[in-house]
């Protein structure tokens, strides 16, 4: 006696642990507390694909991960979207732990601006400090993210400097996805807290984050594109200087576009 699959309705066989049309198992169990607490262990844990395993793989092997998976090796790891997903969420988790600081005096802690007696200019000047308070918390709370935002111009470099390998602009940004995805994940469960423990200014921890993005882009794309030479691996490393000190110029003028102008009354 043949058994309808219950997601899309296709016939199997009794001896089917699993659809051949859509991949679900053919026997389910009706869900209890059981059946949830496994799948969350299978999705993390599973020797081959779980999240753990992809960190693992990502930290002794970088862009080969990337490669092999790109290459076929589909079931092998993590998928790229999920994980770079996943960092996302835990960074605003963690980010929104500490306590929001209160709001700052403007014209209190900015004794020049009593000098000023025309008050048109007066406010402009207190909204310029404004927006230049705001833009320095929202940073301050949010840099991963905009870090993360990067991602589509960096897939975009190495697609250019690298049309000969054969990889398209999509393929790039799923390489993009682990390597940008681990260097945020190690930059908000490591560089950070290490940061906050040391009592680190938030140049230092940029800094160090951004030459650990230099240091882990450069490995990733050397072994991502298989390369063997000291010549490729400086190329590597001038493609990925490139990318960073790009995002670095785009993201910096918009910040200053903000604080100066507030986008011409959009954004205030």
């Amino acid at each position: 006696m043949k058994i309808i699959c219950k997601n899309c309705e296709t016939e199997n066989y009794p001896d089917f642990n699993y659809c051949p049309e859509c991949s679900q198992r053919v026997n389910l169990h009706r869900i209890s507390p059981h059946e949830i607490f496994h799948e969350a262990i299978h999705y993390f844990l599973h020797a081959d694909k779980g999240i753990f395993q992809l960190i693992m793989s990502l930290t002794l092997k970088s862009g080969t991960v990337a490669k092999e998976y790109i290459n076929g090796k589909r079931k092998k790891y993590f998928p790229p979207l999920n994980f770079f997903l996943l960092v996302a969420a835990i960074f605003v988790f963690i980010s929104n732990i500490p306590k929001e600081t209160p709001p700052i005096d403007i014209p209190k802690e900015n004794q020049e601006l009593s000098a000023i007696s025309n008050p048109v200019q007066k406010e402009k000047i207190i909204h310029l400090y404004e927006r230049k308070e705001k833009m320095f918390h929202f940073i301050k709370k949010y840099s991963n993210l905009m870090a993360m935002m990067a991602l589509p111009l960096l897939a975009f470099f190495f697609w250019l400097f690298y049309k000969k390998e054969n990889y398209n602009y999509t393929e790039h940004l799923v390489a993009g996805m682990y390597m940008l995805g681990f260097c945020i994940l190690v930059n908000t469960l490591l560089i950070l807290p290490i940061s906050l423990l040391f009592h680190l200014s938030t140049n230092y921890q940029a800094l160090f984050f951004l030459l650990f993005q230099l240091f882990y882009f450069t490995l990733f794309y050397y072994r991502f594109l298989n390369k063997d030479t000291k010549l490729q691996l400086t190329k590597t490393f001038a493609v990925s200087a490139l990318g960073i000190i790009s995002w670095s110029i785009i993201s910096g003028l918009t910040v200053h576009t903000y604080i100066s102008s507030g986008f011409w009354g959009i954004i205030q």
